[in-house]
């Protein structure tokens, strides 16, 4: 097989998935399922682990916190492996180490669990940022709608872990429900592997090599990207390290505390308010779906957008607040605001990017800054409730921060952008 740069523009001006398009995308679809579907892997599971481990609740939410924790803490590090390596071999990278730590957490005591853990949040880091570096690399013209069902395929890999890991631990027990996953990145590094050989060539050559990425339209094919220093120097990666951080605080505080919202306003069982926060994953879909059909036929733009997720963002846990019997409305308008709101800040990212080094650097800044932020989240939300002994503080705090979020917004729709994904 050839070896080419990562970033080689292709003379015509279409995505450098060339040949075998189809199952790079198909390929790239299942690398995503796998970026979070093992967060979620541990919920439904979690009593007879902790019984079975013999530890505490407080141990126990370590195994759903230190990935999240690795998405703010190991991000540059992950970066810089991308620019020492390639994108296909942080790939499989990527894949091995969920692979590895899947096996480990599942298989051991609780240093195997913690060390199995850590290891998959290392690897789904070096996920999170490849995975935009490939819809730039391979599909730039259709960049927004890839985008859209990368978040999709994300959301798909969550709710397939938290409907099925309960029954596969009452048939099989925690330790096989949990290892059982491993069959997803197995089957995304074979898929991968097709897609190399169809395509007849691995990028072996390191992404900072030099070259520019493709156009990201059309109308971009005989203008060189807009020249642009380190993103540390511009206000609009500052701007998305805002707005994601705000989007994912507000994420991780709300959905994390509510079904114990849901217990105590409306004395839900466990399970009916389980189901009820679960609906947030299922209903992101609208939103994944939803913004890159509204920018592609309403011509809406993607910083309008990021200010209408915003809104709704605003309203929900207000409307949980003030009418937490109409549970379901406020979950619908939260799943849109949580799929969307991912996906219109990715959709930003590489909006702005001229080059591939430029979409690592970016998103770099953006995902590690921002989920370092976030991640107190859930702690905040919690430590007020138990201050003021009510959720009325909380909930108006997560509005809040949606407020900033849409400030954020409104400068983003300043900055001018050089390429603008189809």
């Amino acid at each position: 097989m050839t070896k080419h740069s990562p970033e080689d523009p292709r003379p015509d001006g279409r995505s450098s998935a060339g040949r075998g398009g189809f199952l790079v995308l198909l390929a790239f679809l299942v690398l995503a399922l796998n970026l979070r579907s093992p967060l979620t892997a541990i919920s439904p599971v979690i009593g007879e682990l902790r019984g079975d481990l013999g530890i505490g609740s407080a141990m126990a939410s370590l195994l759903t916190s230190i990935p999240v924790l690795c998405f703010g803490l190991l991000t540059p590090l992950a970066s810089l492996f991308i620019a020492w390596t390639s994108i296909e071999t942080s790939i499989f990278v990527t894949l091995g180490g969920i692979a590895l730590g899947t096996v480990i957490r599942s298989t051991g005591g609780l240093a195997g669990a913690l060390a199995g853990t850590t290891l998959i949040g290392a690897a789904m880091t070096i996920g999170n940022i490849v995975s935009l570096m490939v819809i730039a690399r391979d599909f730039p013209r259709r960049a927004h709608a890839v985008t859209g069902l990368y978040t999709s395929a994300l959301n798909i890999g969550t709710m397939l872990t938290s409907a099925l890991t309960a029954p596969l631990a009452v048939l099989f027990g925690w330790r096989i429900a949990l290892v059982l996953w491993v069959v997803l990145a197995i089957l995304a590094g074979a898929l991968w592997f097709l897609a190399i050989l169809r395509r007849g060539r691995w990028s072996a050559q390191r992404p900072d090599a030099g070259e520019l990425s493709p156009p990201a339209c059309p109308s971009a094919a005989s203008q060189p990207p807009t020249p642009a220093g380190p993103p540390w120097r511009r206000p609009i990666a500052w701007l998305l390290v805002v707005a994601f951080a705000a989007h994912v605080f507000i994420y991780y505080g709300l959905t994390a505390w509510l079904p114990t919202y849901l217990m105590q306003t409306e004395g839900m069982a466990a399970t009916t308010a389980g189901f009820a926060a679960s609906t947030f994953q299922i209903l992101s879909l609208l939103g994944s779906f939803g913004v890159p059909l509204l920018a592609a036929t309403r011509r809406i733009s993607a910083a309008t957008l990021l200010i209408g997720i915003a809104l709704i963002w605003f309203a929900t846990p207000i409307g949980f607040l003030l009418a937490p019997n109409q549970w379901f409305l406020w979950s619908l308008l939260g799943g849109i605001a949580s799929g969307g709101g991912f996906t219109v800040i990715f959709m930003l990212v590489m909006d702005h990017a001229g080059t591939l080094t430029d979409n690592r650097r970016i998103s770099s800044l953006v995902q590690g800054m921002g989920y370092a932020l976030a991640s107190g989240g859930p702690f905040v939300v919690g430590a007020l409730h138990q201050a003021s002994e009510g959720w009325t503080t909380g909930f108006l705090l997560l509005s809040g921060v949606a407020v900033l979020m849409v400030a954020t917004g409104l400068g983003v729709s300043r900055c001018p952008v050089g390429h603008r994904a189809g």
